[in-house]
């Protein structure tokens, strides 16, 4: 080791090296923390001593012989420079001595008259030798030197003054020091000098850098040494050795700090110096971590706080610690890490329950019982469940599994027992639901026990239709029905509601409910959302269901129970065919899930919003939010919901024209319970349009007609959840059988659920292909405007397309080319491809010259311009306000004038040029 900011007392040394040259005996007491370079700085003087001819004598003390009397003497006299004739003298005198050893008296007054001879030998002998040379005696760590060797060196000082003997001693500097009496009598002789060291400073330990690294790199890691040192050589020295490993291994970056085993080591070192009870405070203080104070560390080894205070000032002094506390994880590890797997737990279990007693957060007592994995009693299984509790707030689910799981393993109690596997399961839930289904079985035996309370079985039911086990849901949700229907009962409001919005997502399992409750008719949540419910299954949501549903969006924080309640807001958003609104609310929800990390909840949320982007026509997004979903939990762990993720990834990407993408997902296998819910019927629809889209209108028909048959029987004959008619139709279209096609398209569109403007807009334009030609544009019109209002921009190009074809049936060949062209715009911004290649591309570069030879712009107003422009290029009225900042009575307004300046009746007659035009103009 270096030696770094020791020149000042090096110099003190030398000079009075030099007073001692002039028969004037000195001694220096040298004081510092463990490690803190007193024995490099007594060797660097030791060596200059010689050099200059002195005769050096060297001895340490040392804990494990203490009680050997004349032991330091003994090294001292030892020494091959002492002449032969004073080292036979010397060696002679302490053969001599018969005094039993004094360790009991470590600072002694009184040493006896036997021993006084011996001494008054020893000095004399010493003093002879000090005639023809210097004489210097150098003593490390003198706090662990025997009593009689401490004797003679106070004997040997009073009689040395006028001597070329020169005495170094180095101790420890501590709070209260071991050898009192023999220190104060050595400070408080005139020839006493008092060195004290303190630890290294930034400089300090940028010089030290500075011996081992370039000048730039030492400059840049001195702060954060010194930080972790604390001025301490021996750990400083240590960092510099786990940078050079980390350098050398490629695991840190130049000039960047690195803490490993060097460090470690060095800190254990600095422990191993003294006797246990700095071990073993150290360890405790580990242990106990922020909790850690003298008196509970005390407390945890059977010691007195008073006793504990002075070790941890000796850490203190030694840098080790910085306000009580290690300066950096890994000197913590270092610590605790020679301690046995039994004895670790032993403490964390006496940590804990003395945390405990002392009134203590409950997450402290529980950090320690899980690292004891052990929790003895039921005051450990309460601290538990508290603490899990608050980490589940926080969003700490690691922490909340771990206490949970060990509480359901110490918890004797069956109820209490299958309340906490309740709390586990959702929890465990939030973050890898294949996990956490093995804790449905215990909870299906606590209720068959009767075990399992009310609200447990609630949840209980939940996670039986996430996971499709549709035979114990049935019986299950009969249950709380049953207690739902008792009006005294004081969540029967919450339990109906979750009883009938489960009885709605699986209409397969639980139709042998006889008995579903009803709304209580007060103006709660519960009955706000079963008024929700209630709109949805008839098919009548409205903008009433829709300002429920924003009522219970804009009320509810999302968390585990109300996250149900928000994915059916959002629902019945959809229903009421306010897209983008529920695109809106639902990419809100994902960002927060996103940033409290809520795998699930974020996997749920992406695939709904997949499936919202598919219904606004944004084929890629649809597709991009159902494969991120879908990739962060495992089929095992999607359960029945992974037919509503395949049926959107399936249905983008049979859109966009990659049909063996969608042939590879429908490969994949999908557990019959599926075909018990709604995400089922969501699963035959696309696999149906599939089989359309790849000429196999077979197959599609009878995917349909599954389809239809399931929700019949289910009574959810719905248009919003799988508008199987539509595709029937198609289907029947594509086999030549157009007056079926006709009657189930009327079928349909005499659907309650069918008066929104998307539903309605679909299903027009499969009925105008049933018409005649001459009927078909009108119809395709009606679509059209619907579809803009609905804003499907997918179906949107479809209804536009067919409207081209249909204008160029009738001849009209130049507004056959506009909707193309606007057609093929809408279906490139939907990348679907199979719609583009339909719709010639010479066609728009053709108008568009024709177009831009004739089109003037210069009757429409700056606002008329923009307004034009985003209706041109198939943004709807909401849209177009959202974008300009305006209402969408003024985007109506505008769009009036528009239409009367060009000579033009509706949106689909707007040139689909203008945008360039417009944009060539300002150029």
């Amino acid at each position: 080791m270096a030696l770094v900011e020791r020149n000042e007392e090096l110099r003190t040394l030398n000079r009075l090296f030099a007073d001692c040259a002039r028969n004037r005996g000195q001694v220096a007491l040298i004081s510092g923390g463990v490690a803190s370079g007193k024995t490099e700085l007594l060797h660097t003087f030791a060596e200059h001593a010689a050099g200059k001819g002195a005769t050096v004598l060297t001895a340490t003390g040392s804990r494990a012989e203490h009680s050997l009397a004349f032991g330091v003497l003994k090294q001292l006299a030892s020494a091959q420079t002492l002449p032969e004739a004073v080292a036979a003298n010397v060696a002679s005198l302490l053969s001599g001595d018969t005094a039993p050893a004094d360790a009991a008296r470590p600072d002694p007054v009184s040493i006896g008259r036997s021993r006084a001879l011996i001494l008054e030998g020893l000095c004399a002998a010493l003093m002879e030798a000090a005639k023809t040379t210097m004489v210097v005696l150098c003593v490390d760590d003198v706090q662990f030197a025997d009593g009689p060797s401490l004797q003679a060196l106070l004997y040997l000082q009073r009689r040395m003054r006028f001597a070329r003997v020169m005495i170094i001693l180095t101790e420890w500097a501590l709070p209260r020091p071991t050898r009192a009496v023999f220190r104060a009598e050595v400070t408080r002789q005139p020839n006493t000098t008092h060195l004290r060291l303190a630890p290294l400073s930034k400089r300090g330990v940028e010089d030290l850098l500075r011996a081992e690294l370039d000048a730039a790199t030492a400059r840049t890691l001195a702060p954060v040494h010194h930080a972790l040192s604390g001025g301490n050589p021996l750990l400083a020295t240590a960092l510099i050795e786990d940078y050079r490993a980390a350098t050398r291994t490629g695991g840190g970056r130049e000039k960047e700090m690195a803490v490993g085993q060097a460090y470690g080591h060095a800190v254990i070192s600095c422990l191993h110096r003294w006797e246990p009870a700095m071990l073993e405070v150290a360890r405790g203080l580990a242990l106990l971590g922020d909790a850690g104070t003298p008196a509970l560390v005390g407390r945890l080894l059977d010691m007195s706080t008073e006793s504990a205070a002075s070790v941890l000032e000796v850490l203190e002094l030694a840098g080790l610690l910085d306000g009580g506390r290690f300066r950096h994880p890994v000197a913590k590890a270092a610590v605790l890490h020679g301690l046995g797997k039994a004895d670790r737990a032993a403490r964390h279990l006496r940590a804990a329950w003395l945390l405990h007693h002392d009134g203590a957060d409950a997450a402290q007592v529980a950090d320690h019982l899980v690292a004891a994995d052990q929790a003895d009693g039921q005051w450990a299984v309460a601290a538990l469940r508290h603490a899990a509790q608050e980490a589940q707030v926080a969003d700490r689910l690691d922490l909340a599994m771990a206490r949970l799981d060990l509480a359901a393993r110490s918890c004797t109690d069956e109820t209490e027992h299958a309340d906490i596997v309740t709390q586990l399961l959702r929890v465990e839930w939030r973050e890898n639901p294949a996990a956490a289904l093995r804790h449905v079985t215990p909870l299906l035996d606590a209720r068959a026990s009767g075990t399992l309370a009310d609200h447990n079985a609630v949840h209980l039911a939940k996670f039986l239709t996430w996971y499709g086990n549709t035979e114990d849901l049935a019986g299950t949700l009969a249950g709380l029905a049953a207690v739902a229907c008792d009006p005294d009962h004081q969540a029967a409001g919450y339990l109906g509601l979750v009883v009938r919005w489960l009885s709605f997502i699986t209409p397969g399992a639980t139709d042998r409910i006889k008995s579903m409750p009803r709304p209580t008719g007060t103006d709660d949540p519960w009955s706000r959302g079963a008024a929700v419910l209630d709109a949805i299954r008839t098919g009548s949501a409205d903008g009433d269901t829709a300002r429920a549903a924003e009522y219970i969006l804009q009320s509810c924080r999302l968390g585990e129970q109300a996250f149900g309640a928000q994915l059916c807001a959002l629902a019945a958003l959809v229903h009421a065919d306010r897209i983008d609104r529920a695109a809106t609310v639902c990419d809100a929800l994902l960002a927060e899930a996103t940033s409290r990390r809520a795998v699930t909840w974020q996997a749920v949320l992406g695939a709904l919003r997949g499936e919202i982007a598919l219904r606004q026509g944004d084929l890629p997004a649809a597709a991009e939010f159902a494969r991120v979903a879908a990739d962060a939990v495992s089929a095992q762990g999607w359960g029945v919901v992974m037919g509503s993720v395949l049926a959107v990834r399936v249905a983008a990407a049979t859109a966009m024209g990659d049909h063996q993408l969608a042939a590879t997902l429908l490969r994949q296998p999908v557990a019959d319970a599926v075909f018990q819910t709604q995400f089922g019927l969501q699963y035959l629809y696309a696999r149906g349009a599939h089989y359309l889209a790849t000429d196999r209108p077979h197959a599609a028909l009878s995917d349909f007609q599954r389809c239809g048959e399931l929700m019949g029987r289910w009574s959810i004959d719905l248009p919003a959840i799988a508008p199987w008619r539509v595709g029937a139709a198609q289907a029947q279209l594509a086999l030549g059988n157009r007056e079926a096609a006709r009657a189930l398209i009327t079928e349909h569109l005499a659907l309650p659920g069918c008066r929104g403007a998307r539903n309605r807009g679909v299903a027009m334009r499969i009925l105008a292909a049933t018409v005649e030609p001459n009927r078909r544009v009108s119809i395709l019109a009606e679509s059209v405007d619907l579809l803009h209002a609905g804003g499907d921009r997918f179906e949107l190009a479809r209804a536009l397309t067919d409207l081209s074809q249909a204008h160029q049936d009738t001849g009209a060949c130049e507004k056959a080319r506009a909707v193309a062209r606007r057609a093929l715009q809408m279906a490139k911004r939907c990348q679907a491809e199979p719609l583009s290649r339909d719709l010639h591309p010479a066609r728009e570069v053709e108008t568009y010259q024709s177009e831009a030879e004739n089109l003037s712009m210069d009757v429409l107003s700056e606002a008329e311009r923009r307004v034009a422009v985003l209706a041109a290029l198939g943004h709807t009225n909401r849209e177009i306000g959202g974008k300009l900042y305006i209402t969408v009575s003024t985007v109506e307004q505008h769009l009036t004038r528009v239409y009367r300046k060009l000579k033009v009746t509706r949106r689909t007659d707007l040139p689909a040029g203008l945008p360039r035009q417009l944009l060539a103009e300002d150029r």
